[in-house]
């Protein structure tokens, strides 16, 4: 049975951060990536060398949009694509290390927007919440 309360609260956090990533945009998304070429930096931080039909498909865009973001984010110097050894016909995304730094930088500003949602709740609760969440994703 589904818990509609849980999914509410869960939706309105996942707003709370989107928000104030967007409030935060003009000091750290400097290379203008916006918040689908971010999800593609983290993605890419998580995953290592993919090849771009596997990153597609791990961030729900179709190919033609992904296509488009791989082009911009290669022009900015953030990410390489090149040939699989193994497949010629299959094209390998990885980070460059500016596109690394972009991600750190992503990283601390996702982890300061957290900070001030949560300031609420002690941190015995955020590390009850962190062992939770470790579960779940």
């Amino acid at each position: 049975m589904s818990d509609i309360n849980l999914a509410l609260l869960i939706d309105r956090l996942m707003r709370s951060i989107q928000f104030g990533l967007q409030a935060r945009a003009p000091d750290f998304d400097r290379e203008a990536v916006g918040p689908g070429g971010g999800i593609v930096l983290m993605t890419l931080a998580d995953t290592g060398q993919i090849s771009l039909h596997d990153l597609t498909k791990r961030v729900a865009r179709d190919k033609s949009q992904m296509t488009r973001m791989i082009r911009s984010l290669e022009t900015k110097g953030l990410v390489t694509r090149e040939p699989s050894a193994e497949d010629g016909r299959v094209s390998l995304v990885a980070l460059t290390p500016k596109g690394e730094q972009i991600v750190g930088e992503l990283m601390q500003t996702v982890a300061e927007v957290i900070n001030d949602i949560l300031e609420p709740i002690s941190e015995t609760e955020r590390a009850t919440l962190r062992d939770l969440l470790a579960r779940v994703v």
